[in-house]
Formats: structure tokens, sequence, C-alpha cells
């Protein structure tokens, strides 16, 4: 009997293992394809997107296409978005290589507090700053975190997605910024 238990037991913890690990691969595949790990090299294809500015500009794949560009998804409440908008800023208006676009995407909030945000805080925001309505263009890239960063290079492909604070340290990004510093 105790041995029926045992067996019992190891068959739940491999049955939850199981459901763990097909959780996890999801969070990392995303609604929109993977993210990649770091680590991982895979480049993705840049998906159709549309948003438009808090001060009505319309981007799409194909406005950002011939042109690397990064791409910060952030929320109001999120602290971490906090701390990291304005060390984008910061890096915006010191070290962004000229061909580099930057565009923020406000979204997992409702516009109204999106715009008071921003409105609030008019110097984090050199950078064109978008709204995300349903949280459309976060779900086509897979972002489903807070903050999200995506780097696309100048062929419209997808790079690199880093996820949280620090994308700095991260040295794929680094790469990338090199990268665009030799193509100059």
């Amino acid at each position: 009997m105790w041995r029926h238990r045992d067996r019992l037991g190891h068959l739940i913890c491999a049955g939850l293992l199981l459901v763990n690990l097909t959780v996890a691969t999801v969070s990392l595949t995303g609604a929109g394809g993977p993210v990649m790990a770091p680590g991982a090299a895979p480049v993705l294809p840049l998906r159709e997107f549309r948003v438009v500015t808090v001060a009505g500009e319309v981007y799409t794949q194909e406005t950002l296409k011939g042109q690397p560009a990064l791409l910060m998804f952030w929320a109001p409440w999120c602290s971490v978005c906090q701390r990291e908008l304005p060390i984008l800023r910061d890096f915006y208006q010191t070290r962004k290589p000229p061909q580099l676009r930057v565009l923020t995407i406000g979204f997992a909030d409702s516009r109204q507090n999106v715009d008071e945000y921003v409105n609030a805080h008019p110097d984090t925001f050199p950078f064109p700053t978008a709204y995300d309505e349903r949280n459309r263009v976060a779900t086509t890239f897979g972002v489903n975190a807070t903050p999200a960063f995506v780097a696309v290079d100048a062929q419209g492909r997808i790079v690199l997605t880093h996820r949280g604070g620090g994308i700095n340290q991260n040295p794929r990004y680094q790469a990338f910024l090199s990268s665009l510093a030799k193509s100059r």
C-alpha cells in the first residue's frame, strides 16, 4: 500500500513538473511567437502593427522599414518601467546611434492613465510615445510583461526581446548597438 502511494506521489510530482514546463514554454513563446532567451539568436520578421503616438504620428512596420528601432512596452503602474524610462531618455538624448528609432508603447492600462503619466512626466518622454489599444501590438509581439524591449534591425527583423529592466546590461543589446555604430 505504501509503495502504491509513493508511486502515486511520484506520478503527481512528474505531472506537476510537466505542467510547469509547459507553462514556462508557453510563457517563453508567447502569443506572437518565440521570445528569445538569453544566449539564443533567432531573428524573426517584424509583424504587422499600427499605433498612434500621443502627438498623432502613426507608426507601423512599414514606417520602421529600413531603420533599426527599439520599442519599449511599459505601463504607468509598473515601478520597473518608472525606473527604466528615465534611463531610456538619457540614452536617447546622449548615446543613441543616429539611425536608431525609439518608440515607447504604453499598454496594460487605460489610455487615460497612460496619457496622464506622459503628461505628468514630460521630460521623461522626448521620444515618440503611443498607446496600445486593447494590447493588440503587445500581443502581436508576444509581450505580456512590463517593461519589455524589442530591438528591430534595418531589415525589419526582430533581433532581441528583453523582458524586465536592465536592458543596458544585456550583451545581445550591446552587440546590436555596436552593429549600428559600425554601419554608419
